[in-house]
């Protein structure tokens, strides 16, 4: 019997760690998460600021709404479904008999990375649709940025997720890849990004969340500077940042293929254990 074409393979890891996924509690606790934080959110912008949004319009409201915790909900769905991309298979005997057959390493990547991708996308999408459904509330219509801000979002958690496999790689542990991703995203990143950048003035466009940021920072009316110098206080300076559209879309670009290229050359040398 011929050997299975590289495409029929990559097909066949994708769907059956897709419909893997639907069928977990990760996924449905996930997509809970997502409608609950995104309805929480909203609920406390009407009751705390309704008459200021009536006055608004739908990219100010989405440009509030996006900033309060996308990013955070991108972190844990990509770190969660990337966390044990790599190490679910190499650090357990579960996936013994997958692992042995004629299939290359590198396309069974690629389809449970695209099966990670798109499930990670959909509980994000949900938090940005109750976003959708309250601006055509207020304001009966929604902005045509959001379609551009999708975009971005999906390379977002394209690169969230595989940096997550890259420490998925490199631990024998599921739970110690996921773990190690959300603390070092939601963590140690910031607080670096608000060291350097606050106080050093330099420009921390080489960190994941700080470009991740340019998802929701196109709804200004004018994108913001990427440099903001306030005055002086006490002889030291405070500098705001803000990633360039280009640049931050260049970051992501990079943390997708460099940690997608390491990922893939350690999954196909590592060894089965268990």
């Amino acid at each position: 019997m011929p050997q299975d074409t590289n495409l029929k393979q990559y097909y066949t890891s994708f769907k059956y760690q897709l419909l893997g996924y639907i069928k977990t509690k990760r996924f449905i606790g996930l997509t809970l998460f997502s409608l609950i934080v995104s309805i929480a959110v909203t609920l406390l912008m009407f009751h705390v600021e309704y008459t200021t949004l009536k006055d608004s319009n739908s990219p100010t409201f989405f440009l509030n709404y996006l900033d309060t915790s996308l990013l955070d909900i991108i972190v844990v769905v990509g770190s969660f479904f990337g966390g044990d991309l790599i190490s679910g298979d190499v650090g357990t005997g579960s996936a013994y008999y997958i692992l042995v057959q004629p299939v290359k390493r590198s396309v069974l990547f690629l389809g449970k990375y695209t099966a990670a991708l798109l499930s990670s996308f959909f509980i994000v999408f949900l938090y940005i649709l109750v976003g959708i459904f309250a601006s055509i509330d207020l304001y009966g219509t929604v902005t045509s940025k959001v379609a551009l801000s999708l975009g971005l979002v999906l390379l977002m958690v394209a690169a969230t997720i595989m940096l997550a496999s890259f420490f998925s790689s490199i631990f024998k542990s599921p739970t110690s890849g996921m773990i190690t991703s959300i603390v070092l995203l939601i963590l140690v990143f910031p607080i670096i990004t608000g060291i350097i950048g606050s106080l050093e003035g330099i420009y921390p466009i080489e960190f994941l969340t700080f470009a991740g940021e340019i998802t929701y920072l196109i709804f200004n009316t004018e994108y913001p500077a990427t440099k903001i110098v306030s005055p002086a206080l006490h002889g030291l300076k405070i500098y705001t940042f803000n990633p360039a559209l280009y640049q931050g879309i260049e970051s992501l670009l990079i943390y997708l293929i460099v940690f997608g290229i390491i990922s893939i050359v350690i999954y196909s040398r590592r060894q089965i254990e268990g």
